[in-house]
């Protein structure tokens, strides 16, 4: 594993106040785009999965899903979390940047909860091609990411933060904006960091 892949599969091996991300519910944003479809997508590749809560939903919901992330401990949790919620979801260990989990045009959503926010500024296109390569044509891209529109006393404490430019000029090339609004990130002990909420269509 390279030390990226080990740092996040630690975090998940510690459990607990290592994971603020894991609420063990469905992400507000993800239940409220389903909510608004008129059909919830077929195909879907959620990325930075963790332990599996939305992927799990999406199922239940009635799309096809492949989740994967770069911890294998949490693809483990979130396999066993998948077993014991009675759903099929093809859970994968992989890093998008490094090869694609699913073939070319293959999905019709993407969903990603802070992982684009997490990308190095020199991974960033690379990042967002790989989403492009996915997608079908006019398929749909949810991403939430950290906002620096928040001012915080410990900037270590936290999601990263970008700047509406900075999430925008990595993807308008190659997705329309259809979308980008204020939400929260939410955290088990009561943190409430703004975030963005951007709904981007493949050119």
């Amino acid at each position: 594993m390279d030390p990226t892949t080990i740092e996040w599969d630690e975090r998940y091996k510690e459990g607990g106040e290592a994971l603020p991300w894991d609420t063990g519910t469905p992400a507000p944003e993800l239940t409220a785009y389903f909510s608004r479809v008129k059909e919830v997508p077929k195909r879907v590749l959620e990325l930075g999965c963790g332990t599996g809560t939305n992927a799990i939903w999406m199922v239940q919901q009635g799309s096809h899903v492949v989740a994967t992330d770069i911890s294998p401990t949490a693809i483990e949790w979130a396999i066993n979390k998948a077993k014991s919620a009675g759903v099929n979801v093809e859970f994968k260990v992989s890093d998008i940047c490094n090869e694609n989990p699913v073939e070319p045009k293959s999905v019709d959503f993407i969903f990603d909860r802070g992982v684009f926010h997490v990308m190095a500024k020199d991974k960033r296109e690379q990042f967002v091609q790989a989403v492009h390569d996915s997608l079908s044509d006019g398929g749909m891209w949810l991403c939430l990411a950290g906002s620096a529109d928040q001012k915080r006393e410990n900037e270590d404490h936290g999601p990263p933060q970008l700047t509406a430019t900075e999430l925008i000029s990595s993807v308008e090339k190659l997705f329309e904006v259809h979308k980008l609004a204020k939400t929260s990130f939410l955290t088990p002990d009561g943190h409430n960091y703004v975030a963005w909420k951007a709904i981007f269509k493949k050119r």
